[in-house]
C-alpha cells in the first residue's frame, strides 16, 4: 500500500513525463483544462501508472470523470489499491 503523498508524487511525475511539462504539476491542476491532456495522453498516462504500480488499472480511473485533478487521480489510485469501491 502506498501513502497518499507518495501516490500524489507518482501521479505528478507521470503527468509531467506523459505531457512533457517543464513547469510544476500541482495537485489542483485538471488533466484536460489545465494541463491539456487529450484521450491519447490519458491512455499513455494509464500505461505509465500501471508500470509504476505494477498493477493493471481500472478503466474508470482516468475516464470516469471527464477532467479529474491530479489529487483526485491520486485518490482514485489509493482507493483502487486498497480494494475499496
Amino acid at each position: 500500500m502506498r501513502a497518499s503523498d507518495e501516490l500524489k508524487e507518482l501521479v505528478r511525475q507521470a503527468v509531467r513525463e506523459t505531457l512533457r511539462k517543464k513547469d510544476a504539476v500541482l495537485d489542483e491542476h485538471k488533466l484536460g483544462a489545465d494541463l491539456g491532456a487529450e484521450s491519447i495522453d490519458r491512455i499513455d498516462l494509464t500505461f505509465r501508472l500501471e508500470e509504476a504500480l505494477g498493477k493493471a488499472l481500472e478503466d474508470k480511473i482516468l475516464f470516469a470523470q471527464p477532467d479529474p485533478t491530479v489529487a483526485e487521480l491520486a485518490e482514485r489510485l489509493r482507493v483502487m489499491l486498497e480494494g475499496k469501491k
